[in-house]
């Protein structure tokens, strides 16, 4: 069987695309011929990427998807050869619905009149979530449409935890809590910065270091300022690299998140403990979580071969 997953190829920069890879690897050891398929130019390789491979994946060309038997849409494929096939697509669902959403409605990319327009198109075998919380919410949107359930995945192997080196170039505190997720349009970090504030002046020694942030901080200025005046601000910096790093030094990861987001479960791969601050504010039950703990809960809900193995019953019945 092969199969042609069309993604914008982006290491390191977009968990959309970090996701995808583990898919496809996870399928490749199944036996599965899948391959990833640049549908078009991004900042990173505006000529389109350049190398046979990425991380052990092989990069096929557009005339490699026009003779697979499957199609995999992540980034889409619209404006490309393969969207005048007759190929059967399964589309993969990355987002979260209501950021979607609010997306359109605040004038940027029209993902839910896209989803809409892709109901109607035969091609279309199944709908792939990672989330059980976002499956009714793809049925609204794609009621002639099967919609598959599968794991969330990781790569435990790239996500482990190790020693805690990073020192949070001098801003570090006795108890380091961060915060990773990206600032979008369904939520930022409001109730982190509310929770980690009040209870930090209770904790003397504690400090907040506020990650992929807005260079402007979209009027959060305030709020960070007095956690600052409180003495219990660290870094607050954009988009970084070396995010294993952080969490390996890191004692807990505040997140709004009710699902298992990038942020989510790389932390737990690297064995920072999590605490969803819409569900408790608890910091003394989160801190008591260990390294060990956490990581185990990785490996049993985010392993990428039991996703793979999910997929490949999808692909199955296409």
């Amino acid at each position: 069987m092969k199969v042609a997953h069309l993604a914008i190829i982006t290491p390191g920069r977009c968990g959309l695309y970090e996701t995808t890879h583990e898919l496809v690897t996870g399928l490749r050891v199944l036996g599965v011929d899948s391959r990833l398929v640049d549908p078009g130019s991004n900042q990173m390789y505006p000529n389109g990427y350049p190398h046979e491979t990425e991380r052990g994946v092989p990069v096929a060309d557009m005339d490699w998807a026009l003779g697979a038997d499957i199609l995999v849409s992540h980034s889409g494929y619209d404006g490309t050869p393969v969207s005048k096939t007759n190929q059967p697509v399964i589309y993969v669902a990355h987002g979260r619905p209501y950021n979607s959403f609010m997306t359109e409605v605040e004038g940027g990319a029209p993902i839910y009149s896209h989803q809409y327009s892709k109901n109607k198109d035969d091609r279309i075998k199944a709908v792939v979530t990672f989330w059980p919380q976002h499956v009714d919410l793809h049925r609204v949107m794609f009621p002639d449409k099967p919609i598959e359930l599968v794991q969330a995945p990781v790569d435990l192997n790239e996500w482990t935890d190790g020693p805690a080196r990073y020192k949070f170039n001098g801003k570090g505190g006795d108890i380091n809590v961060v915060c990773t997720d990206s600032w979008r349009q369904d939520f930022g970090p409001y109730m982190q910065l509310n929770v980690f504030a009040l209870w930090a002046r209770d904790n003397p020694g504690a400090k907040l270091h506020l990650y992929a942030a807005h260079g402007n901080l979209r009027g959060y200025s305030a709020i960070i300022q007095r956690i600052k005046d409180d003495g219990n601000m660290g870094e607050v910096l954009g988009w970084i690299k070396g995010l294993k790093e952080i969490y390996r030094s890191a004692d807990l990861l505040l997140t709004e998140n009710n699902i298992d987001t990038r942020t989510v479960r790389e932390s737990m791969a690297c064995g920072c403990p999590v605490m969803r601050v819409a569900k408790t504010t608890d910091f003394a039950s989160a801190l008591s979580q260990t390294r060990e703990w956490t990581r185990a809960q990785a490996e049993s809900r985010f392993d990428s071969m039991i996703t793979a193995v999910q997929f490949k019953r999808t692909l199955d019945k296409v």
